[in-house]
């Protein structure tokens, strides 16, 4: 299998966004030659107060994929618990339609206990939600592969579901999977997913990979079918000077140097660069940054004018 091409992304999260910024946000990221765009799925910010906007996550990537034409998307990741799995493959089906082909499915087991019990959702052990991805998981293969489909789990069942129009992209659009767990989720990853997203420093990931890869062994799968991507803050500019004076005023708030967090990507452009290579240098050929407010689009230009385009 011939070496993957790095891809670049961004996460632009809804918390406390208007709908006309990420409009703008993802017209000027395609332009800009961005491989991939996310959203969150949460029905109100996990960092803003809840009481800020929230545009809800399927709506609105249905909305933005008509304000884009050729830049792939999804959700990083969709929540398994907040919706019936069948009612999201055929969401899904539907999207990838809309847009031509171009919906990469993010799906994971659900974490945020306070937005689960504040919107009337059970919030079951991580094992149990565990199992309900993985069902979940099993009945959306067999709805964009099979016509009529039929599923009988421990948690959820269909009888003779029909599903069309079927995806543009065959066998199906491409699943990712988020998460470290390394008995069940990255079994998982290797069993459904053809891309593996997580969090974390060099060290952390390269461990997590070496599990999926064995993971792949037991079930004989390729692990190289599977793209490692990288999501997390990146902290950017192109002055040096200026960049200083804002992770002093960053530290001043926090506590701590952002540079000192091995989870995130802090630097001008060569040192940003230098860290992309260490990630890619134990196999990750994605990264989907989060850049901060989405009305403010500096960071984004920056990083595609001089890092993305000494990729490319």
């Amino acid at each position: 299998m011939a070496p993957r091409a790095l891809r670049f992304g961004i996460q632009t999260p809804q918390e406390g966004a208007r709908f006309e910024d990420l409009a703008q946000h993802w017209r000027e990221a395609e332009k800009l030659g961005y491989d991939t765009l996310w959203l969150d799925d949460h029905f109100y910010g996990v960092v803003t107060p809840p009481e800020a906007d929230q545009l809800e996550a399927w709506v609105t990537l249905a909305a933005l994929a008509r304000e884009t034409s050729t830049v792939r998307f999804g959700l990083l990741v969709g929540c398994n618990s907040y919706r019936q799995p069948s009612l999201v493959a055929k969401m899904a089906a539907s999207l990838d339609v809309i847009s031509g082909g171009r919906l990469e499915f993010g799906l994971g087991a659900g974490w945020f206990q306070r937005e689960y019990e504040d919107y009337g959702y059970p919030f079951p052990p991580m094992g149990t939600r565990l199992a309900q991805l993985a069902e979940a998981l099993e009945i959306c293969v067999r709805m964009w592969r099979e016509e009529p489909a039929g599923f009988d789990g421990k948690h959820y069942r269909l009888r003779n579901a029909l599903n069309q129009p079927q995806p543009v992209q065959k066998p199906h659009p491409p699943i990712m999977i988020g998460g470290a767990g390394e008995k069940v989720l990255l079994r998982l990853v290797a069993r459904y997913a053809q891309m593996w997203n997580m969090g974390g420093s060099v060290d952390v990931i390269r461990q997590k990979s070496a599990v999926l890869d064995r993971h792949c062994a037991d079930l004989g799968r390729n692990p190289a079918e599977i793209e490692r991507s990288w999501f997390g803050p990146v902290l950017i500019d192109d002055d040096a000077e200026r960049l200083d004076r804002r992770l002093r005023k960053r530290a001043e708030r926090s506590g701590s140097d952002p540079r000192n967090d091995g989870s995130m990507i802090v630097g001008t452009p060569e040192q940003v660069i230098r860290r992309i290579d260490e990630y890619v240098a134990i196999g990750v050929t994605h990264f989907i940054a989060m850049f901060g407010r989405v009305d403010d689009l500096r960071a984004t230009q920056v990083f595609a004018e001089h890092v993305i385009r000494h990729y490319r």
